[in-house]
């Protein structure tokens, strides 16, 4: 009889711990209305969650594609902050785990008379080896080094602090045991029929052939 509560228990500790972070179903999250002395970390920590790792979250969660929009909030703005894992209602599907991370960020980038692909990130003061495998995966088709003013191509980069306003925020996720691919983007507001072939771009595998374990990549919006 002991051993089989002793299994019990164990069974419902691992599956607290292996439930993900953050759910995004408006029962999961508490909007905050900012008062003086709020930060994105303290709000976070009054709910027991960890900085670190659900600040990918709160940026999902309020449509926020740098970091630095976490440190410019307003008295008086209202923000959407995960509830503790303790108060989280709904099954396992409805979560964004919160060890999902910003990967990298892509430019939509015009090319203006002069540019080459290569001088770009030379301005940038990046290194284009660095990237053109991944250059070459959004942009397929176009020849890197033929390119003329009027083209609009995708330029990844780690950086977000580069002189340009438009960076969209590209998220990877770690598949769990039975999760369809589609969900995720669903999850993250993407239009998984609608735009798989531009989804598709950002991942390697195809996605019929993603299993538990595979990374998913998903940029927003």
């Amino acid at each position: 009889m002991f051993k089989r509560t002793l299994a019990l228990l164990l069974c419902v500790v691992l599956v607290v711990l292996l439930l993900p972070g953050v759910a995004l179903a408006a029962e999961d999250y508490d909007e905050v209305t900012i008062k003086s002395g709020d930060t994105i970390r303290k709000l976070l920590k009054d709910n027991g969650r960890d900085f670190d790792t659900d600040k990918y979250v709160v940026m999902v969660l309020n449509g926020w594609t740098r970091e630095k929009q976490m440190d410019t909030l307003s008295i008086g703005e209202v923000v959407k902050i995960p509830k503790s894992i303790g108060d989280i209602v709904g099954p396992a599907p409805h979560l964004i785990s919160s060890k999902d991370r910003i990967e990298y960020y892509v430019i939509p980038y015009v090319i203006q008379k002069g540019d080459t692909v290569k001088f770009i990130y030379k301005l940038w003061g990046l290194r284009y080896d660095d990237y053109v495998d991944t250059i070459e995966a959004l942009n397929p088709g176009q020849d890197l080094e033929l390119v003329y003013p009027g083209d609009l191509i995708y330029l990844p980069t780690t950086e977000n602090n580069l002189k340009t306003n438009t960076y969209n925020t590209v998220m990877s996720h770690v598949m769990l045991q039975d999760e369809a691919v589609e969900s995720v983007f669903i999850r993250y507001g993407r239009d998984f029929q609608g735009d798989r072939e531009y989804l598709q771009r950002f991942n390697a595998r195809d996605f019929d052939s993603i299993k538990s374990g595979d990374k998913l990549y998903i940029p927003l919006r």
